[in-house]
């Protein structure tokens, strides 16, 4: 892991020196590829166990966060960053603009993790041992692969932000 890190780490350093505009035209179809597949992913498994579905409803965060006390605003904090997880677009922001990194957002970016956390709950729910791993766990073996290298490569646009 720590030869293929450099590599990449050089890759990234010597491509930016031609300039980020040039990044970001080739980052944005990944990045649009990595949401399609986390919704794809969350799609397939959400009928594991369709109930996972009630989550939209606010009045469930309300009540854990009554009823758990400091633990449940601990939990809460966390959900929110997991949602969080569209930073990479932040990055292009000079590059597109407000309007189009705020459609990405909502239109693509929260969809799709959203849909992707509703399959991974559902899967959970229906299959206990997946909770060792339930975003991996959610492919099948022969597409393992090709996810690695997707999420490799979304972490790296990422880590540009």
């Amino acid at each position: 892991m720590v030869p293929l890190t450099v590599v990449i780490l050089v890759v990234l350093f010597s491509v930016q020196s031609s300039g980020t505009a040039w990044i970001a035209t080739a980052f944005g179809p990944v990045m649009v590829l990595w949401f399609s597949v986390l919704t794809v992913m969350g799609i397939v498994h959400i009928s594991d166990d369709p109930s996972v579905l009630a989550a939209i409803n606010p009045w469930y965060g309300i009540q854990f966060l009554l009823s758990h006390g400091t633990i449940g605003l601990v939990t809460l904090g966390a959900v929110f960053l997991a949602v969080t997880g569209g930073e990479a677009l932040y990055a292009d922001l000079g590059h597109f603009g407000r309007k189009p990194i705020q459609s990405a957002w909502f239109f693509l970016v929260l969809p799709a993790l959203l849909i992707n956390y509703f399959g991974q709950g559902a899967l959970v729910l229906s299959n206990p041992a997946a909770i060792e791993n339930s975003f991996y766990r959610m492919v099948p073996e022969s597409m393992l692969l090709p996810l690695i290298v997707l999420a490799t490569a979304a972490t790296v646009i990422a880590s540009q932000a």
